[in-house]
């Protein structure tokens, strides 16, 4: 699950529809941003207690009335927007997470994540070393990492965990495809011919919504300058994960045409994305059809409009020729023509 602030709730509505109306069931959940407090919540779930935390996830969620249910204005920044230059010449944060902290520590019991049996990514990145880290739901800070994941940079302070000030892992990895991959490695295939499912939930759509300004406004140009490189994150995400696949796939369709003695010496190239370690997924991806609220404009009725939009999505989601076509990237080649791409959507199970 992506990053996108308030835009999370589209998120609540898919899993929703995912887990009750078509019985999905998810050994790895991974989210940055919004998408790992959703993520954090629901992979507290044991064994048949998915549903529970959905609903759990929900009341969350509708529990939201406003913006002082996540954060706290700072008393320079209630007396004039024009002060806000001035709040952050003078602290590092325009606001204060403390109701967000609240509601992790009202929701998340780290006991249960560790008892679960799911394997939960989520991420953030340090301000030191400028790099993003991948933590499981055992880390014993989990509730931080949480909470860091969750710090989109000016708007919320870093979070200090160890000797690292750590904010939103959306700054170098809004959608954390690669850490859920690294946690599928891990774990055994249920069977060797049939793919892992991987559904990615984002927040945003895909393409930039059009928009049109004068551009007079310094803030307004930052604003849609930010939205315009998040989405190119989330796009190269996702196309490097359709990427691989299409390289897995046509090494393992190679190698079952050719004779034994060939496939040996082709285990033994250095090809890129194809070596026998990586294996394919079957990518499933729900996106919403256009922007429901800021990232940081928390309202009721807008939740609920973003969530009744999750779960029509969710009743439609993108295959990876799909996916492909959406980014513009062109068609697919021979190899991605094969199966499972143009399969039906997976029964409920």
């Amino acid at each position: 699950m992506s990053g996108g602030g308030s835009k999370g709730a589209f998120q609540l509505g898919a899993v929703d529809y995912l887990v009750n109306k078509e019985g999905l069931d998810f050994q790895v959940i991974a989210g940055v941003s919004t998408g790992s407090l959703n993520a954090t919540v629901l992979a507290q779930a044991g064994p048949g207690e998915l549903k529970e935390y959905v609903r759990r996830l929900a009341e969350l969620w509708f529990g939201i009335h406003s913006d002082d249910d996540i954060y706290r204005k700072s008393p320079l920044q209630r007396i004039a927007k024009i002060l806000a230059f001035v709040v952050l010449a003078l602290r590092n944060s325009l606001f204060l997470p403390e109701p967000l902290e609240k509601m992790l520590q009202t929701h998340v019991n780290p006991e249960k994540l560790r008892k679960s049996g799911r394997e939960l990514r989520v991420g953030g990145v340090s301000l030191e070393s400028g790099e993003y880290r991948s933590v499981k739901g055992t880390n014993p800070a989990i509730l931080r990492w949480t909470l860091a994941s969750s710090s989109i940079p000016l708007m919320f302070p870093p979070v200090k965990i160890g000797d690292q000030s750590t904010v939103d892992g959306g700054v170098r990895n809004i959608t954390p495809l690669k850490d859920a991959m690294a946690a599928l490695k891990d774990l055994p295939r249920a069977h060797d011919q049939v793919e892992d499912e991987l559904w990615v939930i984002l927040a945003s759509p895909l393409r930039v919504t059009p928009a049109k300004s004068d551009w007079g406004s310094s803030l307004g140009v930052g604003k849609r300058t930010l939205s315009i490189l998040l989405n190119e994150i989330f796009r190269e995400d996702l196309d490097y994960a359709l990427a691989i696949n299409e390289s897995v796939r046509g090494y393992e369709k190679l190698a079952r045409e050719l004779d034994a003695p060939s496939v040996a010496a082709l285990r033994g190239l250095e090809l890129p994305y194809a070596s026998p370690r990586k294996r394919a997924v079957t990518i499933w991806t729900i996106v919403p059809d256009r922007e429901y609220s800021d990232a940081l404009s928390f309202n009721h009725d807008t939740i609920v409009k973003a969530y009744q939009a999750g779960k029509k999505a969710a009743a439609a989601p993108l295959d990876e020729k799909s996916v492909k076509a959406a980014l513009g990237l062109g068609p697919f080649r021979a190899a991605d023509k094969q199966p499972p791409l143009d399969v039906e959507r997976p029964a409920a199970r």
